[in-house]
Parts: structure tokens; sequence; C-alpha cells
């Protein structure tokens, strides 16, 4: 999925700084050694080395190169492992931990209302997936946060709505997440253990103060603020995360797409009808039936019909979106991408119902029918090294290499047969796959399909769409994180300073948010802040959270980070004279000058920690240079 092809010089670099990097930086490890005997602060640490880089949590990101002791992203590419599934017969979200268990392959650990909770769930009660409110497509956004999309054959407006993954809105001031849970850790989530959503004011709109569950951020229809009647019957069918981490939402009966805010919700813009742009290849307008943007901004529908759709420019938010259309003589159903492993474009593919799977090559506009073994197949989706996980309809997956030749396939587990539609992979490269009639969704091993067992969800699970995040964080763009937790040592530690060594080829980025609290609990209640590199920021709390991002440019060269340091302001790094977040010969100028000086405890020019600027310290700190021979930046 992505390439490492970095200068020679770069890699010369790189391999010069992992030799001399463990004598060079005061790591976790060594620091903790160091605030024992007193002299270096806590809140002060660098992380350079892999045992340091594991204390934090990897997402899509490793230090598996033949250097170590640095991160870049994964090579095959991976989603969460939590999968959204959307539980179309009770309105309902359901979230699942898909780490194996003890005699299970996960479990779910809340669902949520996408309506107005009438009472019941998986226990009883419920109505047809296409009736009322029916919540289908998802999405997962690179933070990890989902966004579920209601149909509404109920005839009111579509319906989108926000979960957090990771914090949440303290509506009601208390300090903790009122929140679903799943209270007596049976693994099913109970009516009793999910929160309520009700109408207080019986208008039909979900309105701010009717959210209780404080991990739902927001639910607006699209586009937002019209009546419910002037959307009558056009149906949420579609939903996607577009290269700038906002929205489109696709309108089926109305044959159009809108742009929608993420922070917020809000409609940015719409409606942008899929008829065809003058000039451009126009096999007639198209039904929105999901939808996935490739790393070139470019947004691929399918139909339901035998018309692939292709609107451009979506990264605007003005417009104009170049709109195009291409006869399959296919239907069409599920949409997965991939990339052309030579010349890099994107590569479109299609769960149909009768060939397995249809690709659509765009650097020629051709549809082709690759795979050797043919199935009817609704639910189609790749995986982090490029090969097609195919849902068979009546039960059981098969997956394919990209020419179209068998990988493994594999018949559906027991109790789990009888129209199948959604299939994704997990943060592990094991494939899910969901089951409508069975209510339930099942798990194979994604090196060899064996079966890895089953679980129970909300009633008609009808997700098929990118439920894992993997699409988002590895096709619409490549990217990955690196968090940690840092103890300051004392309630209100002020924080000032996240700096890191890396080297990032040209289109590629490494961005750095912290957010800070006095408990590791009370972080999920703060928003980050976005830091720059060594710059100055103040923030308080014992605690920070610190998040690097690691994104790679569109020809999948990944950044690679040498060594991150977290500081906070009363000391910063141990001999950082100057405290611009590294040592260097400026440092050892600067202690050199300040010979005979009494200080304080903590001072960062005194080295040995005896109190007294000395020509020792300059010596001491000379072993803690952050680059080889003490060089500036």
């Amino acid at each position: 999925m992505r390439s490492n092809s970095l200068e020679m010089e770069m890699k010369s670099r790189l391999e010069c700084k992992a030799a001399s990097k463990r004598a060079l930086l005061v790591t976790p490890i060594a620091a903790a050694m160091l605030f024992a005997f007193g002299h270096a602060d806590a809140g002060s640490v660098t992380y350079t080395l892999d045992a340091d880089f594991d204390v934090g949590t990897l997402q899509n990101v490793n230090h598996d190169n033949p250097n170590n002791d640095q991160l870049q992203l994964n090579l095959s590419g991976v989603g969460f492992p939590i999968l959204w599934i959307a539980n179309a017969g009770e309105d309902t979200l359901s979230e699942f931990d898909t780490t194996q268990q003890v005699g299970s392959p996960g479990r779910e650990v809340a669902r949520f209302h996408t309506w107005f909770s009438s009472g019941v769930n998986s226990a009883g009660g419920g109505h047809g997936a296409w009736e009322g409110p029916a919540p289908s497509r998802t999405a997962v956004d690179v933070d990890g946060n989902a966004y579920v999309l209601n149909r509404h054959f109920d005839g009111r407006s579509a319906v989108l709505l926000k979960i957090l993954a990771n914090g949440f809105i303290d509506r009601n001031a208390n300090g903790v997440a009122d929140t679903s849970k799943d209270i007596n850790n049976d693994g099913v989530i109970q009516a009793t253990e999910m929160m309520p959503l009700l109408d207080a004011d019986a208008d039909g709109v979900i309105d701010p103060n009717e959210i209780q569950d404080e991990r739902v951020a927001w639910a607006m229809r699209v586009p937002d603020g019209v009546a419910a009647p002037l959307q009558f019957g056009l149906y949420g069918r579609a939903l996607c995360i577009g290269t700038d981490g906002n929205l489109w939402v696709g309108l089926y009966s109305g044959s159009s797409y809108y742009k929608v805010r993420a922070s917020d919700g809000g409609t940015i813009i719409g409606p942008v009808s899929t008829a065809p742009t003058a000039g451009k290849p126009n096999a007639g307008s198209w039904t929105p039936y999901g939808c996935l943007v490739d790393k070139n901004g470019v947004l691929w529908s399918a139909s339901l019909g035998n018309i692939l759709g292709k609107i451009e420019n979506t990264a605007s938010n003005t417009g104009p979106y170049p709109v195009s259309s291409f006869f399959s003589n296919r239907g069409n159903y599920g949409i997965a991408l991939g990339q052309d492993p030579v010349g890099g474009h994107t590569l479109v593919y299609t769960g149909n119902g009768g060939d397995s799977f249809t690709k659509f090559d765009s650097s020629t506009n051709v549809f082709s029918s690759p795979a050797a073994i043919w199935y009817s197949s609704l639910g189609v989706n790749t995986d982090g090294d490029g090969n097609i996980l195919v849902s068979k309809s009546s039960g059981g997956v098969a997956k394919f290499a990209p020419n179209g030749s068998v990988i493994w396939d594999k018949p559906a587990q027991s109790g789990t047969s009888g129209d199948s539609r959604g299939i994704m992979p997990d943060a592990n490269n094991d494939v899910w796959q969901v089951h409508l009639g069975a209510s339930r969704i099942s798990k194979f091993r994604g090196s060899d399909g064996a079966a890895l067992g089953i679980l129970p969800t909300g009633l008609s699970p009808y997700t098929y769409s990118d439920a894992s995040g993997f699409a988002a964080a590895n096709i619409t763009v490549s990217t990955g994180t690196w968090n940690v937790i840092q103890d300051g040592g004392a309630a209100g530690t002020q924080w000032g300073k996240v700096s890191w060594s890396a080297t990032v080829p040209t289109g590629a980025s490494v961005t750095a948010r912290v957010r800070t609290a006095d408990s590791v609990a009370g972080l999920a209640a703060q928003t980050f802040t976005d830091v720059a590199n060594g710059a100055a920021f103040s923030l308080t709390g014992q605690f920070i959270e610190a998040q690097l991002r690691l994104t790679a440019n569109n020809d999948g060269d990944s950044p690679v980070v040498q060594d991150v340091t977290i500081a906070s302001v009363a000391q910063g790094l141990i001999c950082d004279a100057d405290r611009d977040g590294d040592v260097d010969k400026a440092d050892l100028s600067l202690i050199s000058r300040s010979r005979g000086k009494t200080v304080l405890p903590g001072d960062p020019r005194d080295g040995d920690g005896d109190l007294r600027i000395t020509p020792n310290d300059v010596k001491v700190c000379t072993t803690q240079c952050t680059r080889p021979n003490c060089a500036t930046q």
C-alpha cells in the first residue's frame, strides 16, 4: 500500500542517527532513573527507542524498519480495532471491539440510538430493514470517530449522526461520560445499557438538548434545517469521507450529493447533481448508493443500477464539481477502492450480484470481471495488501488477489447464511462479514480464512460501507498516529513544548496535537489543541496526552520520526538551557557561561544535579546532545 523510498542522504542520516541515539537521548526509561535521583523532570521526556514508542499507542504506524527506533506508516495499512455496525431493524448503531477474546472473536462494547428510542432493541420488537429510520451507511474518520446515516423510509429527511471514538461532551458537567456501556460485562448491549433518545418537544427533529448520550456529538438532517416534508422519499443511501475530513452524503431519489462539515454536521454545499457535466463521460445521472473518495479527492459512487458515478474536486467547498458517469452493463451495490501497483491510479471494485466483483480501471475507463470464481455478491472491500474481499450473498467469504486469482474461499459459519451483505477488514487485517438475515457478524482470519467465530448484533445489521476506518486512513489518505500519555508528577503542571526530529518527503507531513488534565480519566473530556514542532504553548494539568500524526504523500512515501520530546514549561529537557526542545552547542555555551552560579533544583543547566553550575555540567550535558556532534539544527 505504501512505499518508504527516501533520498539516499536521508537514509544515511537515519542510519547514523539510529546508531548513536541510544547514547545521546534521555528516554522515558532513562528519565525515570534520573528523576529517582533528583536529576530530571518527569514532565520532560524524549521518546526515541522502540521501547519508548511502545509506551504509547500505535495506530497504523510501526517501528519495524530495519534501522529500528523510529516511527513510520505501516506498509500494509489497517483499520481501527473497532467496528461500527448499523442495525437497520431497530435504529441503533453497535460498537464492536474486534480484539480476539478467550472463546469469542470480540465483543459489543456500546450501542447508540440513531432515532428516538422506543424502548426496544435486540431483546424484542423492531421493524423491517426498509422501514422507518433504518440506519445503514457508516463511515469512520482518521481519528476513529463514527458517522451513521439514517435512510428514513418514513418520509423524513435523511439524518446523520457523529459518535466520538475517544472523548465525550460533558453536557451535564458532572466530569464523567454518561454513555452506553456493557455494565454487566456480558459482551452484548441490552436496552437498559443504552442512553435514551427522546423527542421532548414532539417536533420530529433530534434537537441538541435531546441528546443524552455524551459520546454522540451531533445529529443533523441533510441538508440541515430543511423541514422533513420537503425531503420526502429521498433516502440517505451514500456516505463517505473526503480528503479534507468532511463528509459527502448521497440522497438516492434526489440523485444528488451534499457536502457536510464533520465538526458540527452543517451542510457546506449542495445539492450537487449527479447529472454529468458537459464534455465529461455521460452514461446518465445516477442514484447514490454508496461512495468512497480516493487520494486525489475524486468521489466514486455506486448507483444500485448499472452506472458508476464520479465527482471531482471534492476538497473544494465551493466547486465546481465535474461529474462523470460510466455504463458498466452490470448492477452495482457495494463499492471499494484499490490502487494500481504500477501506475498508482485508482481501481474501483463493485459487488454486483453475478461475477464476484467488477473492476473499473480509472486510467482507461474500462470495466472487467477478473475473478477466477464467480459468486453472487453484494458486499465488497479491499484489505491492506490490495486484495479484494467478497461477501457471498448466501453466506461465506472469498479473498481474491488483484489479478482475480483466489487466495482463499470459505463457506458460511454455522447460523449465519442467508442475506449476507457487508464485509470489512479490521486492525489485524482479519475479515468480518455482516449477516442481515441472521442479525449476526462473523469473523475470518485474514491470512487463511479460518473461521474465528460469530457475534450477535442488533436487529437486521445492514452495514456494508467503511465500518472500521480502513478506507479513510489508507485509501482516501495514508495516515496513522502515535499517542502517549505523560505524567508531569504534580497537579497543575504547566506544559509548553512538543518537538520532534523527522525525515519528511515532499507532500508528506508530521503534525501534533495535545490535551491536558489532572487525571488520566479527565483527558477524555478535553479537546485537542494543535501544536507546531518546537513552538511554545501553555496548557496545565498533571497529565498530557500528545498525538503525533504521520501522513504519506500521494506516492505513498511515509515520513519517518526519529524522536519526540514532550517538555513542561517549568524545567524542560535536562540540559536544554535555551528550552527549545533539544540539546546542542547553543545549550552547552549557555551552561558554560553560567559557571559558578548556584541554582534551584531542576534547573536545566545543572546536568549533574548538585545545584551549582560547574565544568562538570558541560561534560554531563555533552552526553545528552540530541544530534551527532552536538550540532545545532
